[in-house]
């Protein structure tokens, strides 16, 4: 029985319940369920955590857009019933976004090259590898920002310290995280 208060587990087991119940007799039942799971973690119910696996954090997006189409292709077949289109419609705002700066990996290579340049120390290499880069694939969250601009606190304390080129990239990359977990953007729009 997989561990359903993690929310990427969660999200599978709701597409492999769609997905599998294509019979238009479990189909309405599927979506019901769907719906209300979806529902009691939205509002908090049933609490959900990341359970460290080391998957990218854009997983629950790209999820997400697998239930999405799934829903939408049920939505249009002929014998799609009133009930049903009512479910879906509960199931979609229930969804993690899907919109590209959810489903970018831009930030998570640019951490993995910023980990490999030749211009850095060795012990900064490991660092950042472990302190961010790993970090940051086994969940988004906000310690990876707090760990980020940690470091970029201290690689800009000297200016000559580390090559300029580096602390440009990792200037961006830091941006790009904030643009990524929204706090960037939000930030900007206060």
């Amino acid at each position: 029985m997989p561990l359903l208060g993690y929310w990427e587990v969660a999200l599978e087991v709701i597409r492999e319940l769609l997905v599998g119940n294509l019979e238009s007799g479990d189909r309405l039942e599927a979506l019901i369920f769907s719906a209300i799971y979806l529902k009691w973690i939205n509002t908090g119910q049933i609490p959900c955590f990341e359970d460290g696996s080391h998957h990218r954090p854009n997983r629950h997006a790209e999820i997400s857009r697998l239930i999405f189409c799934e829903l939408e292709r049920i939505y249009c077949m002929k014998d799609t019933s009133p009930k049903e289109v009512l479910a879906i419609r509960k199931i979609h705002p229930c969804l993690p976004s899907f919109k590209a700066k959810f489903t970018a990996s831009v930030p998570l290579t640019r951490i993995r090259d910023i980990a490999h340049r030749g211009d850095i120390p060795h012990d900064l290499k490991q660092e950042i590898k472990h302190t961010i880069q790993n970090k940051l694939h086994q969940n988004a969250s906000p310690e990876n920002l707090v760990a980020t601009e940690a470091m970029l606190a201290r690689i800009t304390r000297n200016p000559r310290q580390y090559s300029e080129a580096f602390v440009e990239k990792f200037k961006i990359f830091h941006h790009q995280l904030k643009d990524f977990s929204m706090l960037g953007s939000m930030h900007n729009n206060i």
